[in-house]
């Protein structure tokens, strides 16, 4: 049953994502909404494949699947951060009009992708089972361990410190556009991540309220972005409106 479940997550990214370059193109071409949509493009592969891990079973094909769905999360979220930026002077929020400001926030980008980068050369993906799905991680907690003999396996916390701090900086920047502009979506998309992540961490059904709360964060983004890009230009910056 919880198989079907990420094929309908795998379904509801693919919406998102389809739904977002059309907002997209009908916004401008925002960069920002561009960066969202960039760094999420594998998030509906990476739900399909946990999805579909049970009908293809443990083996090479499985593992090679699941190559791609890191590598690309591991190189592409640290856009993220740079599109946090970008809105936030299309917000017209006063501490972002520097370009300097802009420039820290591509800084912070690329130290995070320098980070995670290396580990795509270095991967090394153990067999993990949840309920009736089957799938290759690289943290294999002894909740998710597909038989009695197989032991715990991974990273653990460590893999996680890139998603971490990039969803710090997007709260943070959300919560500047609640208080400047009354707009709450992003630090609720950013909030309810968090919440997700932790709420059930270690626990069997840990990874389907995370990706759940990926769902949350990538509406939260491609809202936000759409928003400002479509606002942005008439508004004035925050500090003169307090």
């Amino acid at each position: 049953m919880l198989s079907w479940v990420f094929l309908g997550y795998a379904v509801v990214h693919l919406c998102l994502w389809l739904w977002g370059w059309r907002l997209w193109a009908r916004r401008g071409r925002p960069v920002a909404l561009a960066l969202v949509l960039i760094s999420g493009t594998l998030l509906s592969y990476d739900n399909f494949r946990i999805g579909i891990g049970r009908f293809v079973g443990a083996g090479d094909t499985l593992h090679a699947l699941s190559v791609p769905a890191f590598a690309w999360h591991w190189s592409m979220l640290p856009l993220l951060v740079i599109a946090a930026g970008s809105i936030a002077r299309a917000a017209a929020l006063a501490w972002a009009r520097s370009r300097a400001v802009m420039g820290a926030f591509c800084v912070v980008a690329v130290a995070f992708a320098a980070l995670d980068i290396p580990g795509i050369f270095t991967m090394e993906l153990h067999l993990a089972c949840v309920a009736d799905t089957v799938r290759y991680t690289t943290h294999v907690p002894a909740t998710q361990l597909c038989s009695p003999g197989d032991a715990p396996s991974g990273g653990g916390a460590d893999a996680a410190l890139v998603a971490i701090l990039t969803n710090v900086v997007l709260l943070g920047v959300g919560l500047a556009l609640w208080r400047a502009r009354r707009w709450p979506w992003l630090a609720a998309g950013a909030g309810a991540m968090f919440v997700a992540a932790g709420a059930f961490a270690g626990s069997r059904w840990s990874l389907p309220v995370a990706n759940f709360g990926e769902i949350c964060l990538t509406l939260a983004l491609i809202v936000t972005a759409a928003h400002f890009a479509h606002r942005g230009r008439g508004l004035r910056p925050s500090h003169s409106t307090r």
